[in-house]
């Protein structure tokens, strides 16, 4: 069963770029990047923290890969990068040569999905689809079908993930997981 909506401001941690003693805790250690992530690329990264620590999946500072399981991550979004995109297209206004590049590593919507895959230790499929209509259920039929083909893989996960771009308001993410097993 997905996770419940977030109320508007239970992102605020994502707009940090030093994370709380809480985030700490779920997630055992920050990503080394943390800094530099945007508010997305953070929030998925901790939901997916949240959602393996509370179904006893991982404990705080423990990986997949540790463990010999394969597990993918199946993203599906409306949106893609597209906040992202915007405040990166926002720094190409000072030229093309002083452009963030920083924030154009971001501008891909795999790239949440892939640093939530480098924390957790996911070596199973990792990947983002476009879903305008129902980006969960898609998702979660993706991974499905991944599971029935890939005999090795342990579980999936799948969400859905999107970002619309008002800048600095922890209500515009929206991310929701679910896991998806045999």
């Amino acid at each position: 069963m997905p996770n419940s909506p977030a109320p508007p401001d239970y992102y605020r941690y994502a707009f940090s770029e030093t994370a709380s003693p809480e985030v700490t805790q779920l997630l055992g250690a920050i990503p080394s990047r943390w800094g530099r992530m945007p508010p997305l690329s953070r929030a998925l990264v901790v939901e997916a923290g949240r959602v393996l620590v509370e179904n006893g999946l991982l404990a705080p500072g423990e990986k997949f890969s540790d463990q010999d399981k394969r597990v993918g991550l199946i993203g599906g979004t409306a949106t893609g990068s597209l906040a992202t995109d915007l405040d990166f297209a926002a720094t190409l206004l000072t030229g093309p040569n002083l452009a963030s590049p920083a924030l154009f590593g971001y501008t891909l919507p795999n790239i949440p999905l892939s640093e939530a895959a480098n924390h957790f230790g996911l070596i199973g499929p990792v990947y983002a689809i476009f879903a305008a209509q129902s980006p969960l259920a898609a998702a979660m039929e993706e991974a499905g079908r991944w599971l029935g083909s890939q005999s090795e893989l342990t579980l999936m996960l799948a969400c859905a993930f999107d970002s619309q771009p008002k800048p600095d308001q922890a209500g515009h993410l929206a991310i929701t997981f679910n896991i998806v097993s045999r």
